[in-house]
């Protein structure tokens, strides 16, 4: 159906519009004007296909109605039928958009169909080419990149959204009143670019800097093409946002200046490698971690599966299934081994390059100072377990010790006090009175004994026991040990019995203390050995030391307890259920005055029930002569008088006794327990030898000696020294000498061998 609007004040001739239409097309329908308001209904509905206009209205003209409905529906095809038109009329109206302009006359009425199928099908392209040039503009619109028109001189006709967007506008009116993009370039680029632009041929991806109207600066690349409309050089071209790949592209030089700078900066080591095993680059940090040159990787012989240490492969073969899935593996642990035969474990992260399948680059670092720090981390956790667990044992014992020295000492003092009252508020018969006296002093010796071992302990404790050295024969010694026991032993039906062998010798000691520790030994048996036991005591020689054994056929000691028979505060039965009293300490007496004397102690028992074994040893001087000489000649030197000696050693017992000994010949004695102490002692007093421990926690004498000569002289980096140590091996004494020691003693030393080695040593370091 096609809707015709007719316009025509003359019935006659729309008569003559209708039957030649009609003639023509077989649905129609006519909408019929004759008035100005039927025009202005027509328009407002809008219910028409084509508008026939005559020119000559009795309310208007036909250019005046043509602006109208133009004004309304631009798309709308007007043909004009008109007897009272002209040619300017005519020109007038096409310019303003009629589609065709009919003369009525009877030889034109046929051509009104003919100019009604022009003006559809005018229509029609128009529409076409509307609706093509709209989805062009969209498509250009919705382009990424811009796209623009511009003249051989500059002058800028058009640009998508993506165009405007580049340079910052909103619409291309917003361009300045040169209508020319130079204000957006530099002046070197744009007159540059614009004699490209104007060159015949194409202009293939010229990349410059474009200032945007916010003042920022973007990289674009332009391309274009050159047609010719009717003389006028149309250029046409892309305009296109780089600054991203610029700015990859920058990226990617600095990593890549950041890569070759880790890579010569051996941090880390890193290799480019093949799947089959093959090293094609490393550096320098790489290699030395396996032992190899440049020249052998360059050769091939240095392959990555090859140096891979035993049991390490499935971690590589872990690391290759993850780069075929992700081509990047999660850094794992493995180990190489080093041309010279050690493991080197390692951290390996590794990456596939790009595109490949067969070849990548890894990061190997070494871990071995972290594992060597791991190890010992985990010693110092054992030992931290082991040093409370051993505070906790301490703090048990010392609650236990406590309790015993409570009960120890108020058990006689009960019974002294209980008769001292008796005595004082009843009379007694004399042999009542002996009686309590009896008990009393028995008592009080008891309790006086207990005060005499506390006192012991806290001497030695505090480090304040000394000795009175002489020469002492230990079968006298024995002997009057024996007789302090003696009546206890036969309360009890227990036969004291002794082996002495013949020609034993002479020890140097204090006499008095080395019959305590028989005393201790001997009344620790007679209590511990059930009525009519026997304990033995024997005396002989073994090669160049005195040997005293006493042996009981008492309740013995468990294995559990065996360690700790000669700790301080330590009783194998600490309930208050047990049968034997005292406070724990006459054993840890024993070991302590033993090792003053230079000697060892230790026990043997087959366990509960089957007796006790104590063996003491202690060393040997040679002839009453020789020992009246030596003391002598120790008593008499008077080279160590006015001397300064720094004796450094971690055990208290030692130290002491190496004091003692050189206190007692005139010398002036500094101890340090530790290196952080010996340093500043060795700095500040100046002394004239040094005497180094060589097993201490921490820093041992070697170590501590290397500090010591690293010191200038004047700060005793030149000082004598003296290894006194319980490494007695000839392996031992060499690696003192090497290490830098000037001699080399083993405990335990006879104290005349330590005084002369002393004045010898700087008697010949004053002569040289």
């Amino acid at each position: 159906m096609l809707r015709i609007l007719l316009i025509d004040d003359n019935p006659h001739d729309r008569m003559l519009a209708i039957h030649a239409l009609e003639r023509e097309f077989t649905q129609l329908q006519f909408q019929q004007v004759i008035q100005a308001e039927d025009l202005e209904q027509a328009l407002s509905t809008g219910e028409f296909d084509l508008v026939i206009t005559d020119y000559q209205l009795r309310w208007s003209d036909g250019l005046v109605v043509l602006e109208e409905i133009k004004s309304h529906y631009p798309e709308k095809p007007i043909v004009m039928f008109t007897n009272s038109g002209s040619e300017e009329i005519a020109v007038a109206a096409m310019k303003s958009g009629l589609d065709d302009y009919v003369i009525k006359s009877p030889n034109s009425y046929m051509r009104l169909p003919s100019a009604v199928h022009l003006a559809l099908e005018r229509a029609e392209t128009r529409c076409k080419v509307a609706k093509l040039e709209k989805r062009l503009q969209t498509l250009l619109n919705q382009l990424e990149v811009g796209v623009y028109r511009i003249t051989a001189e500059g002058d800028l006709l058009e640009g998508n959204t993506a165009f405007l967007n580049l340079l910052g506008l909103n619409q291309l009116k917003e361009i300045p009143t040169t209508h020319t993009l130079e204000s957006y370039f530099s002046a070197a680029d744009y007159a540059e670019l614009l004699k490209k632009l104007q060159q015949n041929g194409n202009l293939r991806e010229r990349e410059v800097t474009l200032k945007r109207v916010d003042g920022s600066v973007i990289w674009v690349r332009i391309s274009k093409t050159i047609s010719n409309f009717n003389g006028l050089i149309i250029i046409d071209g892309i305009i296109e946002d780089i600054t991203a790949r610029k700015l990859a592209e920058k990226a990617l030089q600095e990593s890549e200046v950041r890569f070759r700078r880790l890579f010569e900066s051996n941090i880390i080591g890193i290799l480019f490698w093949k799947l089959d095993g093959t090293v094609t680059d490393a550096n320098n940090a790489y290699l030395q971690l396996l032992g190899y040159s440049r020249e052998e990787m360059l050769t091939g012989k240095l392959n990555w599966i090859e140096v891979t240490a035993p049991g390490s492969h499935e971690v590589d073969q872990q690391i290759i299934q993850e780069l075929k899935e992700f081509g990047v593996a999660t850094p794992r642990e493995k180990y190489y081994m080093h041309r010279a035969g050690y493991r080197v474990p390692v951290l390996v992260g590794c990456v596939l390059r790009e595109g490949s399948q067969s070849d990548g680059l890894a990061f190997v670092l070494d871990l071995t100072e972290r594992k060597q720090a791991e190890q010992e981390r985990e010693k110092l956790l054992e030992r931290e377990k082991a040093a409370r667990a051993e505070a906790e044992a301490a703090n048990r014992v010392k609650d236990e010790f406590l309790a015993i020295l409570s009960h120890e000492l108020r058990s006689p003092l009960n019974p002294i006090l209980g008769w001292s009252k008796v005595l004082t508020s009843h009379r007694l018969d004399e042999a009542k009175r002996n009686e309590a006296l009896g008990i009393i002093e028995r008592n009080a010796k008891l309790q006086a004994q207990l005060i005499e071992d506390l006192l012991d302990i806290s001497h030695i404790l505090r480090g304040k026991l000394h000795l009175n050295v002489s020469s002492v024969d230990l079968q006298t010694t024995i002997l009057a040990a024996l007789e302090t026991v003696r009546l206890a032993a036969e309360v009890k039906g227990i036969q004291l019995h002794t082996v002495f062998a013949q020609h034993v010798g002479l020890v140097l000691g204090d006499p008095t203390r080395l019959q305590q520790i028989v005393w201790n030994l001997l009344s620790n048996a007679v209590k511990f050995t059930p009525v009519n036991g026997r304990v033995e005591i024997k005396l002989n020689q073994v090669e160049t030391q005195a040997q005293i054994q006493v042996i009981d056929t008492g309740q013995g000691i468990s294995p559990e307890f065996l360690p700790y028979i000669f700790d301080y505060f330590r009783q194998e039965d600490s309930k208050t259920t047990r049968k034997f009293g005292g406070l724990g300490l006459g054993l840890a007496i024993v070991k302590h005055l033993v090792e003053m004397h230079g000697g060892t102690v230790w026990v043997d028992s087959q366990g509960t029930g089957k007796g006790t074994s104590f063996t003491v040893r202690l060393p040997l001087i040679k002839t009453p002569s020789q020992i009246q000489q030596e003391t002598e000649e120790i008593t008499n030197n008077l080279e160590l008088i006015g001397l300064k000696i720094l004796v450094v050693d971690d055990e208290i017992d030692s130290r002491q006794l190496v004091s003692f000994v050189l206190q007692d010949v005139g010398a002036e004695v500094i101890t340090a327990t530790s290196a952080l102490e010996a340093i500043p002692a060795l700095i500040n007093h100046k002394p004239n030898a040094l005497i180094l421990d060589i097993g201490m926690p921490n820093i041992d004498g070697y170590m501590l000696l290397q500090q010591i000569r690293t010191l200038p002289p004047e700060q005793g980096g030149n000082v004598p020294a003296i290894a006194l140590t319980a490494y007695a091996g000839e392996l031992n004494k060499q690696q003192a000498l090497a290490a830098g020691f000037h001699t080399h003693l083993s405990k335990p030393v006879e104290p005349n061998e330590l005084v002369s080695l002393i004045a010898n040593l700087i008697s010949s370091k004053i002569v040289n």
